[in-house]
């Protein structure tokens, strides 16, 4: 979708459909649409037909003018009561507007910016948002169908303009901006979606180096050979077992002048199919085993969206990619794995991968004498149990760390919540025949999974470990989730970048 912004007076908004919110008040008039209202549209008063809006959340009414103009027909999308009108809510308010208007087969929406006066956040935080929503609420991936017709949806709207008035100089970069959020994020869908044939290691690597060379990014690539040369043992031993050519992928952004900064690294599991190895898993639903590279697609959205902006922050991302099969090469349970920070791990499961393949790229990143390390990973789904599917959970060694993260996720409607890494859990970690174990009991699944990943970093090096088992897939349509792949943690990672110098100098 393209989108932009016009300023021209009321009358000259030329546009299919005209988007106006309400809320579930005794008086649902927004005071940029009763202001409209008045001056341009005095036939709403006159027809009554007001009295046919409703305010209820993600509510729609389209009323249609009585006689052609620049705007024949005028969308109202309800956002709940006045009072309890968050982000989230509009959110999901912009996507119920843009699903109604491709059912109305609209090819041009318009929002007027005085369309969200009088709301509790700002007018530039809340044209973002809708913007953003309105758009990925739309998020579709049907490429592989080969049917025309019912099979395929439109894609439209193809434009959405935001109509003002006066000046709004921001306006622009705010777009700029959005636009840039909304790539990255369609990435890691896009990614995390298709399906393994398609989306294999190789396939990642590629994408990473069209997203570099499109940004004078640095990348690389090692294959299975080189990470055995780095010392990377439990990568390699996952990565045995498939037939699939492995790739352990770096990406770094360094804009001139920033060579010399203690990057943020950010890591990211790319298992792009989990069979669970040896120990393998039930058949049902392990077709959906093709986004457990979700979190590497997550950090590679995350860098789109950096190398667009030309953020002035050194970031290197760091996805170890592989699939985990049940080969006669493959790993087992029992195996001692000597891992790339010399630490031994005793293989209790094979389908505790994920974290066998993260802790090489974890102990890999202090090369860089990283400024702080985040991983992102569908790690346990102890961590679903616990959380469901609209949190992810939240791990490290620095509480003022974690609580930056959160902070940086919850404006953006990515939520968090922090999970205890207390010493006594690595109790049940602990080995006869080497160091320690890959999973320990069936207790506290997911803190066990965040407890063996802090073995690999540094105490000094603020880390957290992001579990987005539950989070990157949408399994029913959440408005601008729609049901599948989420992108989950892109934005947080984009604003965590953003804010970085802000947070170190406080």
């Amino acid at each position: 979708m393209d989108f932009q912004s016009v300023q021209a007076p009321a009358p000259q908004w030329e546009t299919d459909i005209l988007i106006f919110f309400c809320t579930d008040d005794s008086d649902p008039l927004l005071p940029g649409f009763r202001r409209w209202m008045d001056e341009h549209a005095p036939w709403l008063k006159q027809t009554k037909a007001l009295e046919d809006i409703r305010g209820k959340h993600k509510a729609t009414t389209v009323l249609y003018a009585p006689e052609p103009g620049p705007a024949p027909r005028i969308l109202v999308t309800g956002l709940g009561k006045r009072e309890e009108c968050t982000l989230e809510k509009l959110r999901q308010s912009a996507a119920a507007a843009a699903r109604c208007c491709r059912e109305l087969r609209v090819d041009r929406a318009g929002l007027p910016a005085q369309a969200l006066e009088g709301l509790a956040f700002s007018l530039e935080a809340g044209l973002r948002e809708a913007v953003l929503a309105f758009t990925l609420g739309l998020y579709k991936n049907d490429r592989l169908k080969t049917r025309n017709g019912e099979e395929k949806t439109p894609d439209l709207p193809a434009r959405l303009t935001l109509f003002h008035q006066e000046p709004l100089p921001e306006l622009a970069g705010m777009l700029e901006e959005t636009a840039a959020v909304i790539q990255g994020i369609t990435t890691a869908r896009d990614l995390t979606t298709e399906p393994s044939n398609l989306v294999t290691p190789i396939r990642m690597a590629q994408r990473a180096a069209e997203i570099a060379q499109a940004y004078g990014m640095h990348f690389e690539a090692f294959d299975l050979d080189k990470a055995r040369e780095l010392g990377m043992g439990a990568f390699a031993a996952v990565a045995q077992g498939s037939r699939e050519p492995a790739r352990f992928i770096v990406v770094e952004h360094a804009p001139a002048g920033t060579e010399a900064q203690s990057p943020i690294v950010m890591v990211g599991k790319g298992i792009t199919f989990d069979t669970g190895g040896i120990s393998i898993k039930p058949s049902a639903k392990m077709e959906d085993m093709k986004r457990d590279m979700a979190g590497a697609a997550s950090v590679l959205g995350a860098m789109e969206c950096i190398g667009r902006l030309g953020l002035r922050r050194r970031v290197v991302a760091l996805l170890p990619c592989t699939e985990n099969m049940p080969d006669g090469k493959a790993y087992k349970p029992g195996d001692v794995i000597k891992t790339h920070a010399g630490l031994t791990v005793e293989v209790i499961s094979t389908d505790a991968e994920g974290r066998m393949i993260l802790c090489d790229a974890l102990s890999y990143a202090q090369k860089y004498q990283p400024a702080c390390i985040v991983d992102l990973a569908t790690l346990t789904g102890a961590c679903v149990v616990a959380l469901g599917d609209r949190v992810a959970g939240l791990m490290g060694n620095r509480d003022d760390f974690l609580q930056k993260i959160k902070d940086a996720g919850d404006p953006v409607g990515e939520l968090f919540w922090p999970l205890p890494l207390y010493d006594f859990y690595f109790e049940e970690m602990k080995s006869d025949v080497a160091d320690f174990k890959n999973v320990g009991n069936r207790q506290a699944g997911a803190i066990i999974g965040g407890m063996f990943l802090k073995q690999f970093v540094d105490d000094k090096t603020p880390w957290a470990h992001m579990d987005i088992a539950g989070t990157a897939m949408a399994e029913k349509d959440l408005g601008w989730i729609p049901k599948g792949a989420s992108g989950f943690g892109v934005r947080t990672l984009v604003e965590l970048v953003k804010g970085w110098d802000a947070w170190q100098m406080g």
